[in-house]
């Protein structure tokens, strides 16, 4: 017999959709410096490169880039040779995207990321790091799958659902051996962070968490069919010391990122 599927949101409230702003305005002072024109250390060594691989971007393609805060991934896939749109919900965003130097053909627009259906037909969307942020998840998948030409490809690239939840998961320790301690993973979650953590009076943004099922089911509402995924882990290496190879190799079973590619039927 089939196991009874538990309804979606049992155990806590499911994210129905925006609730306020939930674009990164009142941050992006604070996030472009951290990620400045380039993208952290993160971003360089793995995330674009492992993204620019998994999408492979054609010379020539319109490529649109969804929640591209001051456009990292955008001037990646420019450089790669593709026509690029980058939209962001945040207006100070966008202005920091623009204030980049970048290839010609890259132009950048103030835009929610369910509000895109009149600027296709797109050979291909990215969205990076940036649907964990996004409670109308649904609506953006409906109107990706109306902005892409047939056949073409929607790439997520998210912190990882499983091992990755604000303030739900965390590393441990017992004995000879790290593991992953995971405090919630069935039920969605709306997750305030603070950009702050300690100062008094910080601003914050949401993040919204659904396990995988719940995390691919709107996708596959809106006629997408799943044609890749991928698990990437942290590069860091521990100095030497006690826990350095403990340390090491449970980095390798915990991936930080998860990669998918969608592609339009």
């Amino acid at each position: 017999m089939r196991p009874q599927r538990k309804p979606p949101g049992h155990g806590g409230p499911r994210p129905s959709g925006p609730k306020g702003d939930t674009s990164w305005e009142k941050s992006a002072d604070w996030y472009d410096k951290i990620i400045g024109p380039q993208g952290s250390d993160l971003y360089q060594r793995i995330v674009i490169p492992c993204a620019l691989d998994l999408l492979q971007p054609r010379e020539k393609e319109k490529i649109l880039d969804l929640g591209c805060g001051q456009g990292v991934f955008s001037r990646a896939l420019a450089e790669a040779g593709a026509e690029v749109t980058g939209v962001d919900a945040s207006p100070s965003l966008i202005q920091k995207a623009r204030g980049y130097p970048a290839k010609a053909g890259l132009r950048y627009l103030v835009r929610d990321a369910a509000k895109i259906a009149d600027l296709g037909p797109f050979d291909a969307i990215s969205c990076i790091l940036a649907l964990q942020n996004m409670a109308h998840l649904g609506d953006v998948c409906r109107v990706a799958a109306s902005a892409l030409k047939r056949g073409g490809r929607f790439l997520w690239v998210l912190n990882h659902p499983c091992f990755r939840i604000p303030r739900q998961t965390s590393w441990g320790f017992e004995e000879n051996v790290q593991y992953r301690r995971i405090d919630a993973y069935s039920t969605p979650l709306s997750i305030p962070i603070l950009m702050h953590p300690g100062m008094t009076g910080s601003e914050s943004t949401m993040s919204f968490h659904h396990s995988l099922a719940d995390l691919m089911r709107p996708a596959f509402e809106a006629g997408f069919a799943l044609s890749a995924l991928e698990e990437w882990h942290s590069d860091k290496i521990s100095e030497p010391g006690p826990r350095a190879r403990i340390e090491n190799r449970a980095r390798l079973e915990f991936p930080l990122f998860l990669g998918l590619i969608w592609q339009k039927q």
